[in-house]
């Protein structure tokens, strides 16, 4: 029981290190959003450029859907309780789906204002050479927080901060580019390339929805972990190989940052309910040392030694000991 417990404290105490550095790196991305948004509104109103304003009002509408995100990885970070015994990781998921809408709607208005502008010849008076130096600056503070953001996102597997990453990765190409855009406008005196810019801001926004509903989907729909993963569990598995028959009936999932993982462990008869105790412990926690935020159950069974033919649903391993779909 004192094992038991000790274990389960320790991946507590790594869970809750874990949110509070996922509470982290969102609060770092709505700092960086809401300075940026307030650079990009005031030299765009200032020279009426409209590919400015544009990206101005996707960065504020980043900082509001990021405060949306902190909230939802706040919650996600809660213990399980009665009423939610698998905890709330999918919080983080319904924080990716704000964001996603909010980008969404805001790829909208940009574009709708574009063709607008374009179908009536509106461009602005200059481009002043500050915009230029602006965008390039933007870019690479972008590019920065953004590879930050996205090593978090891989290493927790959290899709708010997922979502936050790409959209702000999205950000260095599009600061670069209507950096580098309003230049080449500039230096040739093409002031259309304003409005044409805006529209662009607006292709590349409707990009981030996509990838951010495909993983939001993949959570929403107890999808199992990506295949990478899955060998890694098998590997995880294998090293305990000598003292189990087989493994099957794996099912896994992933919900905000927490995997679940199921498996049936079938052992010898003559292992005593100890030995098969300790040796799922070990498995657990093996597991949680390569993802700390893991719900693993390990449902132990007695090997059948009557002789009879087991029946093959068609998982089972090549070894005959391990079934990891």
């Amino acid at each position: 029981m004192d094992e038991r417990w000790t274990m389960l404290s320790a991946s507590t105490d790594c869970e809750h290190a874990e949110a509070k550095r996922r509470i982290r790196v969102v609060s770092l991305a709505v700092v960086v959003s809401l300075v940026v948004c307030a650079l990009e509104l005031i030299v765009g109103l200032m020279f009426g450029l409209e590919s400015l304003l544009a990206e101005g009002v996707h960065t504020l509408m980043d900082g509001a859907a990021s405060l949306v995100v902190l909230v939802a990885v706040y919650l996600a970070a809660k213990p399980a309780d009665r009423g939610h015994p698998f905890g709330h990781g999918k919080y983080e998921a319904l924080g990716a789906v704000v964001e996603g809408s909010s980008v969404f709607v805001v790829a909208i208005g940009i574009a709708y204002r574009s063709v607008v502008r374009l179908s009536h010849g509106e461009v602005p008076e200059q481009i002043p050479i500050l915009a230029c130096v602006l965008m390039a600056v933007t870019s690479v503070v972008y590019w920065v927080v953004s590879t930050h953001l996205m090593r978090e996102a891989r290493r927790t597997k959290s899709p708010a901060i997922l979502a936050e990453a790409l959209h702000l990765r999205t950000h260095i190409y599009i600061t670069a580019g209507v950096g580098g855009g309003l230049l080449i406008g500039r230096l040739g005196g093409w002031l259309i390339a304003d409005t044409v810019l805006a529209l662009a801001v607006a292709a590349c926004l409707f990009g981030v929805v996509f990838h951010i509903f495909r993983e939001v989907l993949r959570q929403f729909t107890d999808a199992a972990l990506p295949e990478e993963e899955i060998k890694i569990l098998g590997g995880l598995i294998d090293r305990y190989a000598a003292r189990f028959v087989e493994v099957h009936d794996v099912r896994t999932r992933q919900s905000g940052s927490e995997r679940h993982i199921n498996m049936h462990l079938v052992v010898m008869p003559e292992t005593t309910v100890a030995e098969a105790h300790a040796l799922s412990h070990e498995i657990e926690s093996a597991i949680v040392g390569q993802w700390p935020a893991t719900r693993t159950t390990v449902h132990i069974e007695p090997h059948d030694t009557s002789g009879g033919v087991p029946v093959d649903d068609g998982t089972t391993g090549a070894a005959g000991r391990r079934d990891i779909p």
